[in-house]
């Protein structure tokens, strides 16, 4: 006898909502499929041989010869999403696998506008693994080129099928598993942070030069300097990957988020691989750090959804809560370790050689005397965070402070590879490596501390905040500055052009614009958090924004006649406003929050009653009737 379909409003036993999701991950095989999500298969199937066929016949007419042997790996590249996918739901992970047909169609779109670049000018594109113009004769699209187009049309039309029910009858396995009750709110908080952490190192990564080249009809550009289409089109891979990674740490089903994340890593990899190699092994051309970091990032966040959103097979018994649990003094002493790496690769940083040239002496540099203050408080708030004492309070301001190591850093790695592309006989010396070293150590420990920070809120009541009025005056303020203090220059002189946020978009760019999206956010965020963490909030934003302040005096020797320009006045104007704020914030209350209802005190217990002493005899009969 079949048993009967559980009403949607009939509450599930206790384990139901887990047990049926390790079970039907292992059921929901190709029989159990909608239709909808058979056709997404087989449309992704055909979009991985029109995009092999596309790079086979050339997307120009008599094209010029590739950069390498690219045939195999653009092949494997372009069957990675569907076959993967295919090979999922035949061994019953049907769910998992249109998660990973959504994830790769996520990043379709802007893959398309890039190959479009081909119709309006093709000598401007470099796609080494496509081909390597040796002449300033016009490259006329060929039929390779609609092949690519109709492979990354069918790819996108392949995940609009997969996404959501697929059209799932409401009864069926597939249609009960995707409608099951969410899983812990806890651990896709938790999930969230690094999704934010990494995904944001990746987008840098995405964004910065593909390889360096000394050949002129193949030039390595990063987004600014690249064609209009190819800038429009990365612009939307790099928003597809930020939200696609977003969307699986956030997913209510793991086995979604499990999928997408595949499929976002699967279609990065079709971007930055190619790259990597071409860097590698075509001549004239060396690698770049962009499609290492977005490569590594995403690896890295692949991992941590795997283990975090948990995998098929736990303790049925656990329920659907069932999480990660982690002690926050662990996590608080990773979290202080990675500080302190992050300050002394810092400090090596700042010290150690920039640029090598080639029979002479290191040249003077300037912009990486910033590290020296950024190394000297990251080394003191993560030795900090060492302490149990002091760990919990110290821990927003230190994260804050974490903007400053990307702000000089992205300074220190664009002066080094702006001098490197001079000459030849110019090399990006030790310093510059250890900076890059520091952001990336950087990047580590604001995940670790975003989920000590995590596991800390588990146990605070957050409903029903409200602004802390007080507070929000100076820093409405301070935010107005920050704008000012990052978006306009902090030297002037008559020969030199700094770069910024508005003008001169550079990757020192990316650092200004990091730096003050950290610092905003922490001052809007404290204007509703407990007074000692609003305090270290804000102290650690005006921290950042001091070491911003210290550009002049620091750097203000790379060019003659340098004066401070607005932007140093407005970021002096914010550290002040910041300190006022701080200032307020341990003086004032808390934001009025819900308290939590107080728990029933019990009773003490009563006396024996052999202790009680009771008359006796007729009289205490008497009293008793």
């Amino acid at each position: 006898m079949n048993s009967r379909t559980r009403s949607p409003h009939e509450p599930a036993p206790s384990g139901y909502g887990r047990t049926r999701q390790v079970e039907q991950a292992e059921q929901l095989g190709w029989s159990d499929a909608p239709p909808q999500l058979r056709l997404a298969l087989g449309l992704s199937v055909l979009g991985a041989v029109f995009l092999i066929a596309g790079t086979a016949l050339g997307v120009v007419q008599d094209s010029p010869d590739k950069g390498f042997a690219s045939t195999a790996l653009l092949a494997l590249l372009a069957v990675a999403p569907p076959l993967t996918a295919v090979a999922l739901t035949q061994f019953g992970r049907a769910l998992t696998g249109a998660g990973v047909l959504t994830g790769a169609a996520l990043l379709a779109p802007g893959r398309a506008i890039v190959d479009l670049q081909f119709m309006q000018d093709g000598l401007l594109v470099s796609r080494p693994e496509l081909l390597v113009p040796t002449s300033l004769a016009q490259l006329t699209p060929g039929t390779g080129l609609w092949l690519l187009l109709g492979g990354h049309l069918a790819t996108a039309g392949a995940g609009v099928l997969a996404a959501g029910r697929a059209r799932a009858a409401p009864g069926s396995a597939y249609g009960l598993e995707v409608d099951a009750g969410p899983t812990s709110v806890n651990a896709r908080s938790r999930a969230m942070g690094w999704a934010l952490a990494l995904a944001t190192v990746a987008a840098v990564g995405l964004v910065m030069p593909p390889f360096r080249s000394n050949n002129a009809f193949l030039l390595g550009h990063d987004l600014i300097d690249s064609p209009n289409l190819v800038r429009v089109g990365l612009v939307l891979v790099v928003a597809a990957v930020l939200a696609g990674c977003a969307f699986a740490a956030g997913s209510a089903r793991p086995a979604v988020a499990r999928g997408v994340i595949v499929g976002v890593l699967a279609a990065t990899a079709a971007v930055s691989l190619p790259a990597i190699v071409a860097g590698l092994a075509v001549d004239r051309l060396s690698p770049g750090p962009g499609p290492y970091l977005a490569l590594i990032a995403l690896t890295l966040l692949t991992i941590v959804i795997f283990v975090l959103r948990g995998v098929a097979g736990g303790d049925p018994s656990a329920g659907d809560d069932t999480e990660l649990e982690l002690e926050a003094g662990r996590v608080h002493l990773v979290t202080g370790v990675l500080g302190v790496l992050a300050g002394v690769a810092a400090l090596v940083g700042a010290f150690g050689p920039q640029l090598a040239v080639d029979g002479l002496d290191e040249p003077v540099t300037y912009a990486n005397r910033l590290l020296i203050p950024v190394g000297l408080l990251v080394c003191l708030l993560g030795a900090t965070l060492l302490t149990n004492r002091w760990a919990a309070t110290v821990r927003p301001a230190f994260v804050v402070s974490l903007g400053s190591v990307v702000l000089a850093g992205s300074a220190t790695l664009d002066a080094a590879f702006t001098g490197s592309g001079i000459s030849d006989s110019i090399h990006i010396g030790a310093g510059a490596w250890f900076a890059a070293a520091a952001v990336v150590i950087a990047a580590a420990a604001a995940v670790s501390a975003a989920v000590a920070g995590g596991a800390e809120r588990d146990d605070v009541d957050l409903t029903e905040r409200t602004v802390h009025m007080s507070v929000a005056a100076p820093v409405a303020a301070a935010i107005l500055f920050s704008v000012g203090a990052f978006g306009f220059p902090m030297v002037t002189s008559p020969d030199f052009v700094a770069p910024g946020i508005w003008s001169e978009f550079r990757l020192t760019s990316w650092g200004l614009v990091i730096a003050m999206l950290v610092v905003i956010a922490a001052g809007v965020i404290s204007t509703m958090a407990r007074p000692a963490r609003a305090a270290a909030l804000l102290l650690g934003a005006a921290a950042v924004v001091g070491i911003h302040a210290l550009e002049l005096p620091l750097t203000g020797g790379r060019t003659t006649d340098a004066e401070a320009g607005s932007g140093t006045w407005l970021a002096m104007a914010c550290c002040l406003a910041f300190l006022v704020a701080a200032g307020v914030a341990l003086a004032g209350p808390a934001p009025a929050m819900t308290e939590p209802e107080p728990e029933p005190v019990e009773k003490p217990a009563e006396k024996p009653a052999e202790t009680i002493k009771r008359p006796v005899g007729k009289r205490a009969r008497g009293g008793r009737a």
